[in-house]
């Protein structure tokens, strides 16, 4: 019977309660005596005090954790209020807390605590008998905490939830009993406790086998461990153990022993219901009408006193502002003096105020044609782009072949590779002139120093890979091996500084108006890293400052192979860049690629050699573009600075590590 669980919910609440204080006390050993005595006269009063007592008693220990800024607690002692006026049927003040603990939350900016709220009016509905939205309650509760931060509450949520489904569903009430936290059930009296409860749901759902399996764990935890048995639904669960063994007189002698007249007369009804007693059950049913119409009739007048005492409220509010009105009234006579005073002042600053957004019309005007500027350099600049990729990629692969000095051409097939090359070097030359042109007109622009930079870096490489693959060409496959294999080391030298240089040059071109890159790949940490360094080919000896080197790569983590992060494809370009750059300078040993974990969370990934150290002075000089620390060197001096574009645009940063001092070592972070 439906109405048989009213009451039933309503102790079962208050046992809530009790479990979530006990919790609390027993997961904080260490709990000052101040707190212990508000916690312990808390407990005190919401069982035996009266309700002054106990408010008075939960704000005390509020204001302790308010000052304490322990918000977990905070709320969920809040929440003890509104339970304790859902079973002492104080509707009209539980949703008046429920309404001022949300208001509080988001207040505070504390949303991870919403769920209390959903907690409240689950209690709520149910306590008023709506069982199905106090389900709908629960059921958000549980979508609104964390399991592993909070299982108190996953355990509270999932008890209640039962007891909403109870009414009607009692298999789905035991598959949400199923659902609880297994560590909270360790504890014999949360346990018993439950455990008592699946037995009145079993014996609702006349399933013996399972009635009887609940009750043997129940009551061995009751003969074994009493001092840690939850007794609470004892004399219910002994008189559905009654009427499964068909036992009347017993099961009628534990109704006697409960000591609430509602539940005793409920549990009556179900004994003689089953003896087939038809008169003595009707006449018990009346008895039970009785007493429901006087719990109605205590709960609508302590209803009446709430809404009386809120219109009291609201009077006063009245008076108050009727108060306040007069004195608005006296102010604004004098207000009106100082308007008179102060109008010319007001047309003088409404005439100001319009030249002012004339011009800042004309500003944003002169944005959008700069943006649409930008937007257009940059759409060709990524015209030029896929036009030189094909010519960048044949350099760097013959760059890459030609390093290995074991692979051979055969006379008659050198003509036909050094024609490609020579190729693919004059449509990089044909296409020099608009690159420059298209970073000229970027947000950063270029110098005419710059240009005398850009132009040594560029096209002296050029001219030499043009030239040299012409003598190869023409000398027919006739050269001799020695001479040839030195011209091949140039031609492999200058394409892989041409195709490097334009490949850096564009993109520094492309990222230079500071637009934001969206990290939109989900990839491995540690794989990436491995990727990038595998696929990285060390340069041939004369390309950095040291000849005959012996150079080799290493990968290094603190970071679990299972991390992910988001990001996006450029951080490869990045990596690339300081590669290049630790290969560059490296004079022998290990270029070591990295990663390491912080303990916000967050990653970094560095790049470090072994060579000549950058001095302190320098270590934000070399991110600017064209920066060449050495007068002998020719290099484009565009990767370091490229490499902090592209870190910007995705929200990384990246520095030298001044602490590292074998050589030179970069530093990736916030990924």
């Amino acid at each position: 019977m439906i109405e048989t669980h009213i009451y039933k919910l309503r102790k079962i609440a208050l046992t809530v309660i009790l479990l979530v204080v006990s919790i609390v006390l027993s997961a904080q050993e260490k709990l000052s005596d101040r707190e212990q005595a508000l916690l312990q006269r808390v407990q005190e009063t919401q069982l035996n005090g009266s309700d002054t007592d106990f408010y008075k008693a939960n704000e005390a220990y509020l204001d302790y954790l308010r000052d304490r800024k322990e918000w977990g607690k905070y709320y969920r002692t809040w929440m003890y209020r509104v339970i304790y006026d859902v079973n002492h049927r104080h509707f009209h003040r539980a949703f008046l807390q429920i309404q001022h603990i949300k208001d509080d939350i988001e207040e505070r900016n504390q949303g991870k605590y919403l769920y209390i709220t959903n907690m409240g009016l689950g209690f709520f509905y149910n306590g008023r008998n709506q069982p199905d939205l106090g389900e709908k309650f629960f059921r958000r509760t549980l979508q609104g905490i964390d399991v592993k931060d909070d299982p108190v509450a996953v355990f509270n949520a999932y008890l209640s939830l039962a007891q909403s489904l109870s009414f009607t569903r009692p298999a789905d009430a035991m598959a949400a009993l199923d659902s609880l936290p297994q560590q909270m059930l360790q504890n014999p009296m949360y346990e018993s406790g439950v455990l008592g409860y699946r037995c009145i749901i079993a014996n609702k759902m006349d399933d013996r086998k399972a009635f009887d399996r609940y009750f043997l764990r129940y009551d061995s935890i009751r003969q074994q461990q009493p001092e840690q048995f939850n007794a609470v639904n004892l004399e219910q669960v002994m008189v559905c153990r009654s009427l499964m063994n068909k036992d009347y007189r017993q099961a009628l002698a534990w109704c006697d022993s409960i000591d609430v007249p509602l539940t005793a007369t409920e549990l009556r009804i179900d004994v003689y219901e089953q003896m087939g007693d038809w008169k003595r059950a009707f006449q018990t049913a009346e008895l039970r009408d009785s007493l429901k119409m006087i719990g109605e009739r205590e709960a609508l007048e302590l209803h009446i006193v709430d809404m009386a005492h809120d219109i009291d409220m609201l009077q006063a509010e009245q008076d108050k502002a009727e108060i306040i009105m007069k004195q608005l009234t006296i102010v604004g006579l004098m207000a009106l003096a100082i308007i008179g005073l102060l109008v010319g002042m007001l047309i003088y600053r409404h005439q100001k105020n319009r030249r002012l957004k004339e011009q800042f019309a004309q500003l944003q005007e002169a944005q959008r044609r700069t943006e649409a500027g930008q937007a257009i350099r940059r759409a060709f600049v990524s015209t030029i782009q896929d036009k030189l990729n094909s010519p960048i990629n044949l350099l760097r692969d013959y760059a890459r072949i030609f390093n290995n000095p074991d692979f051979l051409l055969k006379p008659e097939e050198r003509p036909k590779r050094y024609t490609d090359i020579m190729n693919a070097a004059r449509n990089i030359e044909s296409l020099m002139d608009p690159v420059l042109d298209s970073y000229a007109r970027g947000a950063s622009g270029i110098t005419e120093e710059e240009k005398l930079i850009c132009t040594d870096a560029l096209r002296t490489p050029l001219l030499s890979l043009i030239s040299t693959s012409q003598i190869i060409i023409d000398g027919k496959g006739q050269i001799p091996h020695d001479e040839y294999m030195q011209l091949r080391d140039g031609v492999c030298r200058d394409a892989y500084r041409v195709s490097t240089s334009t490949h850096q040059l564009i993109l520094f071109s492309l990222y230079g108006d500071d637009f934001p890159t969206p990290k939109e790949d989900r990839v491995g940490l540690n794989e990436l890293a491995r990727s990038i360094l595998s696929s990285y080919d060390l340069h041939p000896s004369g390309i950095g400052i040291e000849k005959n080197r012996v150079l080799t790569t290493e990968f290094r983590t603190d970071v679990a192979d299972d991390v992910m992060v988001n990001t996006s494809l450029m951080l490869q370009e990045l990596l690339n860049c300081l590669l290049d750059n630790a290969d560059k300078y490296a004079t022998g040993g290990h270029v070591v690629m990295g990663c390491h974990a912080f303990g916000d969370g967050t990653y970094a990934i560095y790049v470090s050699n072994e060579g000549p150290t950058i001095p302190a002075e320098d270590a934000e000089r070399i991110f600017d573009p064209f920066v060449r620390l050495s007068p002998q060197e020719h290099s484009l001096g565009i990767g370091l600075p490229l490499a902090r574009r592209l870190a910007v645009s995705m929200g990384y940063g990246i520095a030298l590590d001044l602490t590292y001092t074998e050589g030179a070592r970069f530093v990736v972070t916030g990924i």
